[in-house]
């Protein structure tokens, strides 16, 4: 809250709200309920690219393997597997007893043609990238074969994927939603997952009934919903009667919560795996002088805005890895150091400063934090104006290399350090999308890591590109970001998770006094 009146006004809402809700809706002891701030935009795991798409998917369809809490892999419609061939070959052993909801076990066959779907250039899904690898694939798309040969059904419990080279990654790959595993009968898409959709309306809410016969334990309550509901008012409202069982607690209101003796021992924080930062342009003037680069780093107090817009809810980044994938606590961080910022700049030419360009999306919440920083710029004579765009301009901007600076996060697709360096950094992306960035080194440590299969050995090649890119700075490095959720007392098996997909709420259940 912005001031005292504005927390008196949000209590006076939340009072009427939940009033009103107390008296049209009740916790039903046998439904989990859940929230969403909006619609997902497919349902269809072809199409499956926003994480609201993938958390609703997730209960309705199955993969070969899941991500479990953490960044682990464990098994889903595959009971085990192994890698052979110097990490070529991928063999899975399915489980026996695998539905679809409709009643049809499951076979190797459905996988292949799963993933064939996701080729197919017809279906024209967004990440055919996922399979690109797999050796085949690429005639398969030309039209050129009609089976990828890399899909192999040994029978009906065996099924192997052979890549063209290693590629270490591989395997979360196929917990991504668009791996997921599906029938299509008569153009209606049918999974394997615990829940059956029967509702959805849209700006609404969805309901599911328990699939009795979901092979990895049927779920322990009837019912599910999930409420759509943009507002955070209502979400807190509902979440305070009881009828919401599980909430994301909005930015603005954490500080309420964490003082509120009821709920208070109830919060937990999840270390999402994230990056917050702001891109610089490097390929001119003022940014392509790595001095430079190091000195805005300096001059930002990435703490101080953590803890004045997000409660410290967050943790100072060092380079765009989040340290939980390099298996370290923290990483090495420039620190805040006006001084140092402008020693560098006098260093680099620029006694006197310059003037510079900062754009954004339109977003209320970040215009805070891109004024503090341009305040916090201005401190080591750098002037900053903010440029504001939808986000359909944004983001051509960005693309074209027309911003000095941009302030961006990206979230992980899928678990792994190569997702934070290849899709960003690798030179050729980087010269055509984001900062221009270009480094040989860099690429040659992508590729290692791309075809290491030690795990060890990865860590310390991920550390190291984490660490030349600290150095190099190509961003203003920010901060890996936490979100905190809150359930109700009653709930019992659940704990939040790190990947937005891994959730299948099959094992949650409600105490009943």
């Amino acid at each position: 809250m912005n001031s005292i009146l504005d927390m008196r006004q949000f209590k006076y809402y939340l009072f009427l709200f939940t009033f009103i809700i107390s008296c049209t809706i009740k916790p039903d002891a046998n439904q989990l309920t859940l929230v969403l701030a909006g619609d997902p935009k497919n349902i269809d795991p072809a199409h499956a690219t926003d994480v609201r798409s993938g958390q609703v998917t997730a209960l309705m369809f199955d993969n070969l393997v899941h991500y479990g809490h953490g960044s682990e892999i464990i098994p889903g419609i595959a009971k085990s597997w192994s890698i052979v061939d110097n990490g070529k070959t991928y063999i899975f052993q399915l489980h026996d007893s695998v539905f679809f909801q409709n009643g049809e076990l499951l076979n190797s066959s459905h996988i292949k043609s799963s993933f064939e779907r996701i080729l197919n250039p017809k279906v024209a899904s967004r990440r055919s990238w996922l399979f690109k690898s797999v050796t085949g694939a690429k005639p398969f798309m030309k039209n050129e074969i009609e089976s990828v040969s890399g899909f192999i059904c040994s029978n009906d419990s065996t099924f192997t994927i052979k890549l063209e080279k290693p590629f270490a990654p591989f395997l979360g790959f196929l917990a991504m939603p668009s791996a997921s595993i599906v029938n299509i009968i008569n153009d209606k898409i049918i999974g394997t997952g615990p829940w059956i959709k029967t509702e959805w309306i849209r700006d609404g809410h969805f309901l599911f009934n328990a699939n009795k016969h979901y092979f990895n334990g049927a779920p322990l309550l009837d019912k599910l919903k999930i409420r759509i509901l943009p507002e955070a008012l209502p979400r807190v409202a509902e979440f305070i009667t009881g009828y919401l069982d599980i909430m994301e607690i909005p930015n603005a209101e954490y500080e309420l919560w964490l003082k509120d003796p009821e709920w208070k021992d109830d919060i937990q924080l999840i270390d999402q795996l994230n990056t917050y930062y702001i891109g610089l342009n490097c390929s001119r003037p003022p940014f392509d002088n790595v001095s430079v680069r190091q000195a805005v780093n300096y001059a930002i107090n990435v703490e101080e805005i953590l803890s004045t817009i997000f409660s410290s809810r967050g943790q100072e980044a060092g380079g765009p890895i989040p340290p939980v994938l390099l298996e370290r606590k923290e990483n090495p961080i420039f620190g805040y150091n006006p001084e140092k910022a402008k020693k560098l700049l006098e260093n680099a030419g620029y006694n006197n400063g310059f003037s510079v360009e900062l754009w954004q999306s339109q977003s209320k919440e970040l215009f805070q934090i891109t004024e503090i920083i341009q305040d916090q710029l201005k401190q080591i004579g750098i002037n900053v104006k903010i440029v504001r765009n939808d986000w359909n301009m944004y983001s051509d901007a960005v693309r074209k290399g027309i911003p000095d600076m941009y302030y961006r996060s990206w979230w992980a697709d899928y678990p792994d350090p190569e997702n934070f360096l290849a899709p960003l950094f690798e030179s050729e992306v980087s010269k055509t999308r984001w900062t221009r960035y270009e480094s040989s080194e860099l690429d040659s440590l992508i590729i290692e890591l791309q075809t290491e299969t030690n795990s060890e050995i990865r860590f310390n090649i991920a550390q190291k590109a984490n660490d030349k890119l600290m150095n190099d700075a190509p961003w203003i490095y920010l901060w890996h970001m936490q979100s905190a959720v809150v359930a109700q007392h009653n709930l019992k098996n659940w704990q939040p998770s790190v990947m937005f997909n891994a959730e299948k709420y099959n094992k949650v259940e409600k105490y009943i006094p």
